[in-house]
């Protein structure tokens, strides 16, 4: 048989553990006894002979902000044995097809297959049992031609393009919005998003208006129902016209530099605030303002942000939850900036979400080893139900998906490196896709039992 479960101070375990003693610590925690406390990127192929510019300046960006306390802190990474409890065993007489995972992308249309196809396909090589595309019409044929291993459902509409309509007397060629379209697409993929354990909104959407009010009530259909949702790229755009779209719980935001400029700008700009200035204070400003979503600042390094501040009552007793934390992910990962990346890590994260929230226990797990301000965990998982009855407190879900958040930046970075010492300057997304079956491997072992 097989199993997932790490054996002791295994060889093939050695996951990174810590960073060197001068930097705040990459997997440093007192929890990962046992293990050796090595960089992940120590165990790739080869080491990097790669002259590589200074990562001082985007981590002094990303920890400026640190020794204001009362706003922010600094977590520590989370250890191995946190990481290790997302991850499901491979036990073929305890689970079915499906169980490690259902990912639902939504994206692509006419102009953009890729994007789509770089998620879902991340999403398998990182272990999910089922990958499923949720495109317009136009895209399905294609994306389907790329690998017979996705599910491809061409079920949304994009409106009629090159549409002459008079404006102020003058003709303007436009691109219709189309309700109908809207309620038949939904009326076709919402039966789909029910068996979803984790849903990616964004790769490759395109700004066509039918494919944005779509996706639109997908992102509210997901958060209504506390499914894991990642929202990426022309995601975002649509989480820019409608900011109450969601809040906090199983949320995570992935722009990269200029997308979160331009996010946190238009929220500073309709409050009458100032516009924040550096990356991490842009990050936190976004999730602050948006009620607690986790912020992912993609970038030289990766920062992941909370900013959640809810009360809530169990029973007679009155709870307030407050994270203000952040994260940073500096594993070194490729100096080649090819298009797709970003959709690799929407994919992988995603899958960890899934992961993360795939029973009351699972999840549990994770928030009793997470640093929770205050002592109401234990109360607020009583408090979360059995069963199909089952909902997480926002802000514990929220901090959980902190942590599959870092996961997937960490998979990704580690993949991203082993594909860069492969092809150098010929890397493509494709290829840090090959490399995330054995970059998870390396990072979460599984071991096959000689009979």
């Amino acid at each position: 048989g097989t199993t997932g479960c790490a054996r002791g101070n295994a060889g093939g375990c050695m996951l990174a553990a810590t960073a060197t003693a001068s930097r705040s610590s990459l997997f440093s925690s007192p929890r990962t006894d046992g293990f050796a406390r090595r960089r992940a990127s120590d165990v790739s192929r080869a080491p990097a002979r790669v002259a590589r510019s200074p990562r001082r300046r985007a981590t002094m960006d990303a920890n400026e902000d640190d020794s204001d306390s009362s706003s922010s802190q600094r977590w520590e990474s989370p250890g191995y044995e946190t990481l290790r409890l997302l991850v499901p065993e491979l036990d073929s007489s305890r689970y079915h097809k499906g169980q490690a995972g259902k990912i639902g992308v939504v994206g692509g249309c006419s102009e953009y297959t890729g994007a789509p196809y770089f998620a879902a396909m991340s999403a398998l090589r990182m272990g999910a049992d089922l990958a499923h595309v949720f495109c317009a019409e136009g895209a399905g044929q294609v994306i389907k031609s790329y690998s017979p291993e996705l599910i491809v459902h061409p079920y949304l509409r994009e409106g009629v393009k090159d549409v002459t309509v008079i404006v102020d007397g003058e003709e303007v060629h436009a691109v219709t919005y189309d309700e109908d379209a809207v309620f038949e697409a939904m009326e076709r993929t919402t039966p789909w998003l029910h068996r979803m354990d984790a849903i990616v909104v964004g790769p490759g959407l395109g700004r066509d208006p039918t494919m944005s009010e779509i996706a639109k009530r997908i992102i509210a259909f997901a958060h209504e129902r506390d499914v894991p949702v990642v929202i990426d790229a022309d995601g975002l755009r649509v989480l820019m016209e409608d900011q109450g779209l969601i809040g906090a719980g199983h949320a995570v935001l992935t722009p990269n530099k200029a997308e979160l400029g331009r996010f946190s700008a238009q929220i500073a700009q309709s409050r009458g605030n100032p516009p924040p200035e550096t990356t991490m204070a842009q990050a936190r400003y976004v999730t602050s303002q948006l009620g607690g979503p986790v912020v992912v600042a993609k970038g030289e390094v990766d920062i992941v942000a909370l900013d959640v501040d809810i009360g809530e009552s169990t029973g007679k007793v009155w709870h307030r939850i407050s994270h203000r934390r952040h994260l940073v992910c500096d594993e070194p990962g490729s100096p080649r900036r090819c298009g797709g990346q970003g959709d690799v890590l929407a994919g992988a994260i995603a899958t960890f979400l899934a992961w993360a929230t795939r029973s009351k226990e699972a999840e549990c797990a994770v928030v009793r080893r997470i640093d929770v301000e205050g002592d109401h965990a234990e109360d607020l998982i009583a408090a979360a139900g059995d069963g199909p009855e089952y909902k997480m407190h926002s802000s514990l879900a929220s901090a959980v998906s902190v942590v599959a958040a870092y996961a997937g930046c960490l998979v990704t970075r580690v993949a991203a490196r082993a594909a860069f010492e492969r092809k150098r300057r010929s890397m493509l997304a494709t290829d840090v896709i090959e490399e995330l079956g054995e970059t998870m491997q390396r990072l979460f072992p599984v071991y096959v039992d000689e009979d």
